[in-house]
C-alpha cells in the first residue's frame, strides 16, 4: 500500500492533471475516446461559495479521434464538487462556455453573390462532474454518460451525423462521475482508476489516503500512482494543501456552529411561540368569562374587580 494526498482535494487535483499524461489518461477513459493531443486552459476556479458550497473547475481543449478516425477539436470541461446544491453554478459555467467565441474555428466562405462571410464552428463540448455524493434513488452507478437524443414524430430516434455542426454547437455530452461509489463493483478498467476519488467524506476530507499501488497492472494505473506520488512529494503542494484542507476544516466548524445556533434560535422561538399561544388561550377564557357575567347581570365594575383587570378591558372584550 502506498500513502499518497487525496485528488479529491482541488490543489491536487489540479496538480495532477497538469500532467498531460495524466489529462490523456483519466479525461479519455471516462469519456471512452483516445486523446491525441490536450491542453489545460489558464481559467481554472476554486471557491467556497455564500451558500456553503465547495465547486472547482478545470477547462481543457483536446484533439480526439472521431468514430471514423477522424482528428476533431472539442473541449472539455471538468468540474468538481463534494456537496450537493451546485447545480445552478454549474448552469453558470456552461452558459459561459456556450457564449465563449474563443472556443470554435473560423471559415471563410463565399455567399452566392460572390462576397464572402465568416462562418464559426463551435467546439464540441464534453462536460465532466467529479461529485462528492449520490444523484439519489436509483442511481447507483459510479459513472453516468448522457447526450441529445432526438426522435421523429412517430418516437423513432433520429441517427444524426456526428459532422453535424449545428446540433453539435447547441448540445453537449455529459458525464457524471459519483465519488463514493468508485469503490463499489469494480468491474471495469475504468472502475479501477476511478478509485482515487473513493476518499470524498465533504465533512472531513482526509489529507492522505492509502491506496494499492498493485490494484491494476496497466500503464494507465501507473501513471495515475506515479503523479499522487510525485505530487505527495512536492513541498509547494503540500504547503498548499495544507492552506485548502485548513480552510476546509475551518469552513466545516463554521458551518457547524451556525448549525447549533439555528437549532438554538429555533428551540427558542418554539418557546416564545408556546408561549405566546397560551397566552392567547388564558385571554380567550378571561374574554368568554367577561361575557358569561355580564349576561349573568353582573356590572362591569364588578367583574374588573372579581377577574382583577383593568375597566376598560372589561369593556373591550364585551364589545
Amino acid at each position: 500500500m502506498a500513502r499518497v494526498v487525496n485528488p479529491i482535494y482541488d490543489t491536487v487535483f489540479k496538480y495532477i492533471m497538469q500532467d498531460p499524461r495524466v489529462a490523456k489518461v483519466l479525461i479519455g477513459n471516462i469519456l471512452n475516446t483516445k486523446i491525441e493531443d490536450i491542453s489545460m486552459n489558464n481559467n481554472e476556479y476554486s471557491a467556497i461559495l455564500p451558500d456553503g458550497k465547495h465547486v472547482f473547475k478545470l477547462d481543457f481543449t483536446a484533439t480526439i479521434l472521431d468514430n471514423n478516425n477522424k482528428k476533431q477539436l472539442i473541449h472539455i470541461e471538468v468540474q468538481k464538487a463534494l456537496e450537493s446544491g451546485e447545480i445552478m453554478r454549474f448552469r453558470e459555467y456552461l452558459g459561459a462556455l456556450y457564449m465563449d467565441k474563443t472556443k470554435c474555428d473560423k471559415e471563410i466562405v463565399q455567399t452566392y453573390k460572390g462576397r464572402t462571410k465568416e462562418i464559426e464552428h463551435p467546439y464540441p463540448i464534453h462536460s465532466i462532474y467529479i461529485l462528492g455524493h449520490e444523484l439519489g434513488d436509483g442511481l447507483k452507478y459510479s459513472v453516468m454518460k448522457g447526450e441529445n437524443i432526438f426522435f421523429d414524430q412517430q418516437g423513432n430516434v433520429i441517427n444524426v451525423p456526428e459532422n453535424n455542426d449545428y446540433i453539435k454547437g447547441l448540445t453537449h455530452k455529459i458525464t457524471f462521475v459519483i465519488a463514493p461509489l468508485t469503490k463499489n463493483n469494480v468491474k471495469t478498467h475504468l472502475d479501477r482508476l476511478l478509485t482515487i476519488f473513493c476518499e470524498c467524506n465533504p465533512n472531513n476530507p482526509q489529507h492522505e489516503i492509502e491506496i494499492d499501488e498493485y490494484f491494476d497492472d496497466s500503464e494507465d494505473y501507473k501513471i495515475l500512482i506515479q503523479a499522487l506520488q510525485k505530487a505527495s512529494g512536492d513541498k509547494q503542494l503540500q504547503g498548499n494543501l495544507n492552506l485548502e484542507q485548513h480552510a476546509w476544516k475551518n469552513f466545516i466548524n463554521l458551518e457547524n456552529e451556525n448549525k447549533d445556533l439555528k437549532e438554538i434560535v429555533n428551540e427558542q422561538h418554539s418557546k416564545l411561540v408556546e408561549q405566546e399561544n397560551k397566552l392567547i388561550e388564558k385571554e380567550n377564557q378571561i374574554r368568554k368569562t367577561v361575557k358569561k357575567l355580564n349576561q349573568l347581570g353582573e356590572s362591569i365594575e364588578d367583574i374588573a374587580k372579581f377577574l382583577s383587570i383593568d375597566i376598560q378591558k372589561v369593556e373591550e372584550y364585551l364589545k
